[in-house]
């Protein structure tokens, strides 16, 4: 089975290479050139997060300075004054209004419709639909969507390539499972992190005014805050030893599942033991655990080359507080590992799924020869995507190669869990911890 899973890929990866590059995406390169000069000069762009809970959504959106900004959610199409929310604001280091929300107590499986105003003018209505009780949870996961790496980043078209394989993958997704509720994406949004543009870009597929998206911080953007000035998240730590200037590590529950967002280019192992320790305390009984960062610690290249402190570090602290799964992407192949324990294959432990590149701005094959702890690592370089669907019993991975717009299945495999202890930091750790986070908080005040 696993072979003709092998010899389908690659004849369907060799029928996407006779596409020339360039043209892969030339219908939406078309549409996305005609929308060009809209969306790159559209610093107010919306983004829609997960909040605490399932009954919790957050908004956030960037501004000029003078405008006055307000924000109406509700679940009629036609939203009134009584439909306001507070907005909070404050400036940005790019002389900015970094503006956010927060809808607190919605209900399940209802269709809320939502508007903001735009450096003074409403936005035209959305919507957003929240996730139904006790049904299982279906969730996207892409990485490396990394806007503008398929040449110079520079160039337009280059831009245009990227943002159109982007939408695709969207679209592809969306169309492939309609009840999917939450996008992860596992870091390097964008190419350069310091150019707000690829953002701009980056959120500007429809599908995301109304799909939640929880990003965590790549190797491409730690070192400026665009990212955190683009999105709202619930639960950020900032009491870490090591700050990155993009984002901070955080956490939510959404459904059965709590997810934990650590920020991968920190190799501090107590900051990480902070965040996981602080996570699990306050949601100490959710079904699932599951993990989201850029790094991958067991990718099909063997990661101990790409990422060996982790392996070292956090790997083991993954598994003493009994994270079921990994999300994970920086090496732009596609793999899923066999459960692991103790640094080996086993028939319990913590599951890596390593992501690919979702946009096809720069994918890469998995070797031929795979390391003893891969489950399957996909031989060609299209862009990937998978579904993750969080039921009571497993948690069902599919994942699907893009080839020409469309959906092909190109591996599947569940994952059973790891046992939920009572695994707490200790009170060394955490008492140094918070002593040096203080002197990180400091530095990070000075460098910033």
């Amino acid at each position: 089975m696993r072979k003709m899973k092998t010899i389908l890929a690659l004849f369907l990866s060799a029928v996407f290479c006779c596409c020339a590059m360039g043209s892969v995406f030339a219908s939406d390169m078309e549409y996305w050139d005609s929308q060009w000069d809209r969306i790159v000069q559209d610093e107010a762009i919306i983004s829609v997060t997960p909040g605490q809970d399932s009954s919790e959504l957050r908004f956030c959106w960037l501004s000029d300075l003078t405008s006055k900004n307000e924000f109406r959610i509700g679940t009629s199409v036609s939203l009134t004054q009584e439909d306001t929310l507070p907005v909070r604001e404050r400036p940005t280091i790019t002389a900015q209004k970094r503006c956010s929300v927060t809808a607190s107590n919605l209900l399940p499986n209802t269709e809320y419709y939502y508007m903001y105003t735009k450096n003074g003018v409403w936005s035209d209505v959305y919507s957003v639909k929240t996730d139904a009780v006790g049904e299982p949870l279906s969730v996207l996961t892409v990485a490396d969507i990394q806007l503008g790496r398929s040449g110079d980043w520079k160039e337009k078209d280059v831009l245009l390539h990227d943002l159109a394989g982007w939408d695709t993958t969207l679209q592809a997704a969306m169309e492939t499972n309609p009840d999917i509720s939450l996008c992860l994406s596992a870091g390097d949004q964008a190419e350069i992190g310091i150019q707000e543009q690829q953002y701009r870009l980056f959120l500007a597929p429809e599908i995301l005014r109304s799909l939640p998206i929880a990003t965590t911080i790549g190797n491409h953007e730690f070192y400026f805050q665009y990212l955190n000035m683009h999105f709202e998240y619930p639960n950020r730590r900032s009491a870490n030893i090591v700050h990155s200037l993009g984002d901070e590590p955080y956490y939510f529950t959404k459904g059965n599942t709590l997810f934990i967002v650590l920020d991968g280019n920190n190799v501090v192992s107590w900051d990480h033991e902070a965040v996981l320790d602080q996570a699990i305390r306050a949601y100490p009984d959710t079904r699932w655990r599951t993990v989201l960062l850029h790094q991958s610690i067991y990718g099909c290249q063997d990661s101990k080359k790409d990422a060996p402190m982790l392996r070292e570090t956090l790997a083991p602290l993954l598994q003493k507080y009994g994270i079921d799964l990994v999300v994970s992407g920086h090496s732009h192949r596609y793999s899923r590992s066999k459960p692991i324990m103790d640094g080996a294959a086993s028939e319990n432990g913590v599951v890596y799924l390593e992501c690919g590149c979702s946009s096809g701005c720069n994918g890469h094959s998995c070797p031929d020869v795979l390391p003893a702890y891969t489950e399957y690592g996909y031989p060609a370089s299209d862009p990937v995507y998978s579904i993750l669907e969080f039921g009571e019993e497993t948690i069902e991975i599919k994942s699907y190669a893009v080839i020409d717009g469309e959906s092909v299945l190109m591996d599947s495999g569940s994952v059973s869990g790891m046992e939920h202890g009572e695994a707490r930091m200790s009170f060394f750790a955490r008492l140094m911890q918070r002593i040096l986070s203080v002197f990180g908080s400091m530095l990070s005040v000075i460098f910033a």
